[in-house]
């Protein structure tokens, strides 16, 4: 059997991964910032947590075990430190929070620690 290799375009990937989520319910902003994540995690030979993910978010949003859309809340805040409430949205879009919350806190305090509870699973956390 020959080995072939196929070219795919990161951007037609990434443009039908928004459209099947836009389809299933999420905002294009959310679903722009899943399909980053699950890109980059293909582009750095992550597999089974790219792309092969995809079919498993647009059930869960048809489901109703994640919400289409929304912005997580902020339970507690100290100077250094939030707990956030994902109100289960995406894991990149609650992750993306977190982490502008994190890097503002790290700016301000030398140190910004967020933790989050009712998110979907953040799939690569590597490019946070």
């Amino acid at each position: 059997m020959e080995n072939k290799k196929i070219l795919i375009i990161w951007f037609q990937v990434t443009r039908y991964m928004v459209d099947c989520m836009v389809k299933a319910g999420t905002s294009k902003s959310h679903a722009q910032q899943l399909a980053d994540v699950l890109i980059e995690a293909d582009m750095r030979g992550h597999y089974s947590h790219g792309l092969n993910r995809l079919g498993m978010y647009v059930r869960d949003v048809q489901e109703g075990s994640c919400m289409k859309d929304g912005i997580p809340v902020i339970l507690k805040e100290l100077a250094a430190s939030a707990w956030i409430d994902g109100n289960n949205l995406l894991g990149p879009v609650v992750g993306n929070f977190c982490m502008d919350i994190a890097i503002k806190k790290a700016k301000e305090s030398g140190v910004g620690w967020v933790v989050a509870k009712g998110k979907l699973i953040n799939i690569i956390l590597l490019i946070f």
